[in-house]
């Protein structure tokens, strides 16, 4: 019998400080022979500054603790570079570099607490008419909504597997209706299983059948899923066809 976590996984970052002028430039490069042609003005203090910075990078790096009912159970680190003078410039999105490094980090593992927390969320999302039913039209526009903010994507586990999103994602740029089409067909395929058939489905029926999906995925009963299985729950949830196993 499974014992869900009593908590959901927690993060603590440290930002260590920060490090000027650690990637500059091969200072040993030979300068170009003078000609006759060239200035003879010395450069101004000004001007050697602006060469100086512009050759100088910054990093931080994170110190992220992945802990579970209070015991840490993975430790990483994670550097950062970025631009001079803008080390905690926000996204489109309005992250900071901080938030993005922490959102990537939570996102790298589910455990099945969490997946029980966006099975809820994603009825209540989807279920627009407040029946306390969701119907198959539902379905496939909540799925939808995933394929188009990249919110229930999970990171390729294998290069190989990189490869092949981006050589999917060219396709989908070319013919963007017949991408959009594919995936509608998956979602309801997918409702039509997870549904038995009928027309809607209740609210504890969808949890039910999300939370075996997260069972199934679960390989090593640990009630984490990352990785390869993270990939593969990301991807049975939403009706696709698996990805490339992992050698």
């Amino acid at each position: 019998m499974r014992t869900a976590y009593s908590a959901l996984a927690s993060l603590i970052l440290v930002a260590s400080p920060w490090l000027g002028a650690s990637a500059q430039e091969n200072e040993t490069e030979e300068a170009p022979a003078a000609t006759e042609e060239a200035e003879t003005e010395e450069p101004g203090t000004d001007d050697i500054a602006d060469q100086l910075n512009s050759r100088q990078q910054l990093q931080q790096t994170f110190t992220l603790e992945r802990t579970i009912d209070g015991k840490v159970v993975e430790t990483t680190k994670k550097t950062v570079t970025l631009t001079p003078g803008a080390p905690y410039r926000p996204t489109e999105a309005g992250e900071t570099t901080l938030q993005q490094v922490q959102s990537a980090f939570d996102s790298e593992v589910l455990t099945r607490v969490e997946a029980f927390e966006e099975a809820k969320l994603d009825f209540t999302v989807a279920d627009t008419d407040r029946d306390g039913r969701m119907t198959a039209d539902e379905f496939k526009a909540l799925v939808d909504g995933w394929r188009q903010t990249g919110a229930r994507d999970a990171d390729a586990p294998t290069e190989e597997i990189a490869r092949e999103r981006q050589y999917k994602a060219l396709l989908e740029a070319i013919d963007p209706e017949a991408a959009k089409a594919e995936h509608a067909a998956y979602a309801e395929a997918k409702f039509a299983f997870i549904s038995g058939a009928q027309e809607a489905i209740a609210r504890e029926d969808y949890i039910r059948e999300y939370l075996l999906d997260f069972d199934t995925m679960d390989e090593n009963d640990d009630t984490l899923l990352q990785g390869d299985e993270l990939m593969r729950f990301r991807a049975a949830v939403r009706g696709e066809t698996l990805e490339s196993p992992t050698p």
